[in-house]
């Protein structure tokens, strides 16, 4: 964790609620650079850095991840001085009420999710999710003082330290999919003193939660032969025969969205470096940038790595930090590899 501790817990402290990304793209413009033969943002804001490649037949391969994260926006002042949100991406609104905020108005203000009382509440209220415009955050103003420090469109997070949890295990606001970044800025860290086979694009995008957006303009711009995103996953959920668990390594996405010879291919390089992993089926393209890069002008060669998160979209996200480093190792072993397509009739037969 050391490897990548300093640059993610600066990272998840820095606010990128999905559209309002600026602050990250810089430090991560900054962090990124000394690694890196360029970078630059782009006019979405994406954040995109570029490492040449020495090999003779040597194609462009991107690693991409998001870095934006969901949030909140102020559509109202009451007259008693709470305010009315609405969500930037996908929330669970089940975990909102008593949930501590941070208001990114001129100067940062702090406030309350607030809803009403169980005492209070019919037994019909009691059974049901409160719809978002039965929610308030109460900062303990009335109007007149409120309207001089939050205007309507100022945004939100939540306010909740990142903080180390026993053995490997991490909790923060923001891991989906902060966690890709950190995975994706390893990656250049680990080969800035290596030559690499192919021209490698490190792509950091924008507004993935509101419909992959930045990863459809940056996949757009940068033309890659070849792409491998990383992205936050559903790791031990409850009753799902599915499930992949937290610390056994990220998982390999299988299915019509990724390409079968690149997905093998990165399979028998995790088991030659003995990297463990996990598969993961998807029957049809999943939500995530993977899905709009496999399709850009001629079409990609496309692969997902995903980290397994508990809790995901709500304000206590856990990841364990092993899965990370395993996922930044098995990239930059792809990165040195000249051919990236394996040829053997296993379609069907990953395991």
């Amino acid at each position: 964790m050391e490897f990548f501790q300093e640059f993610m817990e600066q990272l998840l402290r820095i606010p990128s609620i999905t559209g309002f990304e600026e602050k990250a793209a810089r430090f991560i413009e900054e962090q990124i650079k000394p690694y890196v033969d360029w970078v630059k943002t782009d006019t979405l804001g994406n954040v995109i850095a570029f490492k040449k490649g020495s090999g003779k037949k040597k194609a462009k391969l991107m690693f991409e991840t998001h870095y934006d994260q969901i949030g909140l926006m102020i559509t109202k002042i009451e007259e008693n001085g709470i305010l009315r949100f609405t969500n930037i991406g996908g929330i669970n609104k089940k975990s909102l009420p008593g949930k501590r905020v941070k208001i990114l108005a001129k100067d940062e203000i702090y406030g309350i999710i607030g809803t009403k009382p169980p005492h209070l509440m019919s037994e019909d209220e009691a059974k049901k999710i409160e719809s978002l415009d039965k929610l308030y955050i109460d900062c303990g103003y009335g109007r007149q003082e409120i309207e001089k420090l939050v205007k309507v469109g100022d945004i939100a997070i939540f306010d909740f330290e990142p903080t180390k949890l026993s053995g490997f295990s991490y909790s923060s606001a923001g891991l989906d999919d902060k966690a890709g970044a950190v995975v994706v800025y390893s990656v250049a860290k680990m080969l800035s003193n290596i030559n690499s086979y192919h021209d490698l694009y490190f792509c950091f995008s924008v507004q993935e939660e509101v419909g992959l957006r930045g990863a459809k303009t940056a996949a757009y711009g940068i033309d890659p032969d070849f792409s491998i995103s990383l992205d936050v996953t559903f790791g031990d959920p409850v009753g799902n025969p599915l499930k992949v668990s937290l610390g056994k390594g990220p998982t390999i996405s299988f299915g019509p969205g990724h390409n079968p010879s690149f997905v093998r291919k990165i399979k028998s390089i995790a088991d030659r470096e003995d990297i463990p992993f996990q598969f993961e089926i998807e029957p049809r393209p999943a939500g995530t940038d993977a899905a709009v890069i496999q399709i850009t002008k001629k079409g990609v060669y496309t692969a997902l790595l995903g980290i397994p998160l508990r809790y995901m979209h709500s304000q206590v996200e856990i990841i364990n930090t092993k899965d990370l480093y395993r996922s930044a190792r098995l990239c930059a072993n792809i990165a040195m590899e000249e051919e990236l397509l394996r040829s053997e009739e296993e379609i069907g037969n990953v395991k």
